[in-house]
Parts: structure tokens; sequence; C-alpha cells
């Protein structure tokens, strides 16, 4: 199967990962177990994203559950609505980070940064705005819904 990342991108990404990555980090992949590949929109192709990018440093794990199947308990742990769904963590603990469908275009971005900055234990949000946040009382969703342009 041909690489979907470029030789350049992963040299770049690469280079980004050895500046950022302070601790290890996991990517948790849940795609569907068998059937046609249509039955699962993406989950192939984002089970080879996740590949290529935990081979660029050795601080990110991946860990790839099949679904339905043995791991259903694991679906609740993790409260995973739909696949393919990629859930970031830090010490095995579930920083709350979901990617529903193919974390492609600018969620690909958005997925390499929020590796490291969940590697790195600190976030590039104003001082303000992590005030702000660190004083909400409840827990909170926050869905963010992408499309093709």
């Amino acid at each position: 199967m041909a690489k979907l990342l470029s030789e350049k991108d992963a040299t770049a990404i690469r280079g980004f990962f050895d500046q950022n990555l302070v601790e290890p980090v996991t990517m948790r992949l849940f795609v569907q177990d068998g059937g046609q590949p249509d039955d699962c929109m993406y989950c192939t192709e984002t089970q080879q994203i996740a590949e290529e990018v935990s081979e660029l440093s050795d601080k990110i794990k991946l860990a790839v559950h099949k679904v339905p199947g043995k791991e259903d308990a694991e679906l609740k742990r993790y409260d995973v609505q739909r696949v393919p769904a990629l859930i970031l963590e830090k010490a095995d603990a579930d920083s709350g980070v979901r990617f529903y469908g193919i974390p492609s275009g600018y969620e690909f971005g958005t997925l390499i940064e929020d590796l490291a900055d969940l590697s790195a234990g600190q976030t590039k949000l104003a001082p303000d705005i992590v005030r702000q946040v660190e004083a909400v009382q409840k827990d909170v969703t926050i869905k963010v819904f992408v499309t093709p342009t």
C-alpha cells in the first residue's frame, strides 16, 4: 500500500516531533473489525495515517482496537460513539481529545499539534483563556464539526 505521507512531510513531522515531544503519548484507534471496506468509511485510511504518524517518533504508541469484538469494555471505557475514533492519551490517562472520522486536511495539523501539546503537558492558549477554562465548574463537551472545502 502506498504511503499517505510524502517523504518530505514525514521528515518535517519527524523533526517537529523531535523538538516538541517530551513524554510518551498514545493514540488509541477504534476501527471496524472485518466486513467490507465500505462498512466503515475511512477506517482503513485512518489506521494507515495513525500507523505512519506513530512510526515518526518512539514517543508515540499506537493501540488499535477492532470493533465490534472483544474490546467492548474498551468501547464503554472510552465512550466511543462511532468509528473510526482516535483518542489521545498520556500516561494511560484519557485526555478527552477525540477525532471521529479521518484526521485529514486541517484536522491532520491539529492532530500533530495535539500530540505535541499533550506530550509537553502544555497548550498554546493565551493565559486568560486558560483561566476562563479552568473556572468552568461542570463537565462540558465541545464538538467541532468540519467539512472538506
